[in-house]
């Protein structure tokens, strides 16, 4: 298989040269091609932000639903970056859990100065790219999905924060779109969602406010922005109702357009749409 051959190869690169070249956790199949016929620059990207400090809230159907719609939505030549955060103890910290490109498929023209033998080789790599990159993500969300132990604190403001504006704005992608993954109840020493251990109904302008004092803004270059998960609280143990969902809702969608993106669908759970 042409991918097997290229996972020995990468295998074999030198921490050297590794160090000089942009992380792609998926094995390129235009080695060997003319670098003019070669396009390095994703134009679109997708950031899959995953809250672990939810992960034990959700579902098989919720989990089954994010790779559905991610899979979906890639197309040849798409990047991708899952992220997972989650508190500030124990185990918690910000990762890139999988940072990969797909390759194009080469233009008619471009085909024509290719020999037959390679593009024989480059259509087949292309198919089992694919596979790869599915099985890849598979793997990607199972590990991020794994619940993470003392999760009293949701600190959804700083994680956002600090992932739009150190790796969302950084992407040279043109077309930018975060998925994110959390139940968006912020449960931190800035602010809390949360009263006498229930979801409370917030002032959406009110905690704005607060957040841009307290410079808790991100940017997201634009990005377009899908949630899921919104409100979903570990084994359906309270209900919150739709004033304090919708109110969160107003919320989050005035903070995302402070921080420079859109705020397309919010899922409560799901998204009831296809994200594009």
């Amino acid at each position: 298989m042409v991918i097997k051959t290229l996972l020995i190869a990468a295998s074999l690169m030198s921490s050297a040269a590794l160090a000089f070249t942009d992380r792609n956790d998926i094995p390129s199949c235009s080695q060997g091609l003319p670098d003019d016929l070669v396009t390095t620059t994703a134009e679109r990207e997708l950031f899959v932000i995953i809250d672990r400090t939810m992960s034990a809230s959700l579902n098989d159907r919720i989990m089954q639903e994010t790779y559905g719609q991610i899979s979906r939505f890639i197309r040849p030549g798409d990047s991708i970056q899952i992220i997972q955060f989650s508190s500030y103890n124990k185990d918690g910290f910000t990762s890139i859990a999988l940072k990969g490109k797909t390759d194009m498929p080469l233009s008619k023209d471009s085909r024509d100065e290719v020999r037959k033998s390679q593009l024989a080789k480059f259509d087949k790599c292309l198919k089992d790219q694919k596979r790869y990159f599915l099985a890849k993500t598979g793997f990607a969300l199972k590990d991020s999905f794994s619940a993470q132990e003392n999760t009293d604190f949701t600190e959804v403001l700083a994680a956002l924060r600090d992932i739009s504006t150190q790796i969302v704005k950084n992407s040279n992608a043109k077309d930018k779109v975060v998925l994110l993954i959390s139940d968006m109840l912020e449960n931190s020493a800035s602010t809390s969602f949360y009263q006498r251990g229930s979801v409370r109904t917030i002032d959406p302008k009110k905690e704005i406010d607060q957040v841009i004092d307290r410079s808790e803004l991100g940017d997201f270059a634009g990005a377009r922005v899908y949630v899921m998960g919104a409100g979903l609280l570990p084994g359906g143990q309270s209900y919150v109702s739709s004033t304090k969902m919708n109110a969160i809702e107003r919320f989050w969608s005035g903070y995302f357009s402070e921080s420079n993106s859109d705020l397309r669908g919010f899922g409560k759970p799901l998204l009831l749409t296809q994200f594009q």
